[in-house]
């Protein structure tokens, strides 16, 4: 099992600093939650082949341990949790999967917000993009803010960084810069619970072989239907540069400039014991693992329910539709669609303790080999955890 060199030091310096700050602020709320999951499932495609396909059952023990610590001006959590898988039948893919995460809020004055993350992990890749079992580590960290111009009128700014590294060479590792400015609008003096946005956007995804600047703008509404309905939308343009110097079978290909529409569309309902949400998405995103981005069209559903104070379900699902021309966002043609459907039942044993059970349906079109694979899977899963200090 393999762990970054400073990932783990960084994340027991950032435990020790939280517990240093919780010391000198009085009467916060300081919790330590140590937690353990265990998990059994059965899957009948685990290398998700179109062809010559393999099942197995497979027990994942998760022990965890979760931070976390709030007061009037700050919230910070901290998690860490190692994921040990044993297979059936497939031995030779048992493994331990790893993710350590720090986030924090900070009320720096009461016009200016600041929040930061630093995740990592080291698991098998789930992308929008269909992949095999491969093993990804990921660095993913993001400092954001907002500023309060006016009572009206606020400005938002991030930054995020994205490392992915595979243990394939069959993969392409990808280091993304992603930044961002916006502006946020109150228009309720014309329209009840409305607030117009605006969004500028500059990320740099790089790749072995390839590199892609992507620049986008978009404006939008977020507006209140009513006390239970919500609706965001967003659209605009993007412009996209990209550079690839690798060799592909037909011709050496260099560089490409292209437009395209983008936008956004989240649908949110909040009941008192339902909740829903449908988003739509249209987007340029690097293609994890290949060289270069993809066009990405994308919607996605979940619909959770409370039956009884125990009992309750949720319904998830969704639809990719990733596709980029050879030698203009990827090295290679990609077109592929996507779809998953999942359905969960939780069953709260006490306020510590549950288990739920869940089936996941995935199916993918690759239109290039014009090939399909598809995947079932069943789960059961116990979890329990415990405050040992608030």
């Amino acid at each position: 099992m393999k762990i970054i060199p400073w990932a783990l030091p960084l994340f027991i310096l950032l435990m020790i600093l939280l517990m240093m700050v919780s010391q000198e602020a009085a009467g916060d709320e300081f919790k330590v939650t140590p937690a353990i999951a265990v998990k059994q499932e059965y899957n009948d495609n685990i290398l998700y082949w179109p062809s010559d396909t393999q099942h197995d059952f497979i027990t994942t023990t998760s022990p965890e341990l979760n931070i976390t610590d709030k007061t009037e001006r700050m919230e910070a959590n901290l998690s860490g949790r190692l994921d040990e898988r044993l297979y059936s039948i497939h031995g030779g893919l048992n493994a331990t999967d790893q993710f350590y995460e720090g986030s924090g809020k900070y009320a720096l004055t009461p016009r200016l917000n600041l929040s930061g993350k630093a995740f990592y992990s080291r698991d098998l890749n789930v992308t929008g993009l269909a992949l095999t079992n491969v093993q990804r580590a990921r660095q993913d960290y993001s400092v954001s803010g907002d500023y309060l111009l006016s009572e009206k009128t606020r400005t938002t700014f991030s930054y995020d960084y994205l490392k992915d590294n595979y243990d394939s060479p069959t993969y392409t590792d990808l280091e993304a810069n992603t930044m961002g400015i916006g502006f946020i609008h109150n228009l309720s003096y014309f329209m009840q619970a409305t607030k117009a946005r605006g969004n500028i956007v500059y990320a740099s995804y790089n790749m072995t072989g390839a590199q892609v600047d992507n620049y986008e703008a978009t404006i939008g509404i977020n507006r209140a239907l009513n006390e239970k309905w919500n609706l965001l939308l967003d659209g605009g343009a993007r412009y996209t540069d990209t550079k690839i110097s690798v060799y592909v079978p037909i011709e050496e290909v260099g560089r490409s400039q292209g437009y395209g529409p983008i936008g956004s569309l989240a649908l949110t309902y909040a009941g008192e014991v339902s909740n829903a949400s449908i988003t739509i998405r249209q987007d340029v995103l690097p293609a994890s693992g290949i060289t270069g981005a993809s066009e990405r069209t994308s919607s996605s559903f979940s619909v959770d329910r409370k039956f009884t104070y125990e009992l309750s379900g949720i319904l998830s699902g969704g639809y990719f539709v990733n596709k980029a021309s050879a030698g203009e966002l990827s090295a290679t043609r990609i077109d592929e669609e996507s779809i998953w459907i999942s359905p969960n039942v939780r069953y709260e044993l006490t306020k510590d303790a549950y288990i739920e059970a869940s089936y996941t349906y995935n199916k993918t079109w690759y239109h290039v080999t014009q090939e399909t694979a598809e995947r079932n899977l069943f789960l059961l899963r116990f979890r329990v955890q415990h405050d040992v200090f608030h």
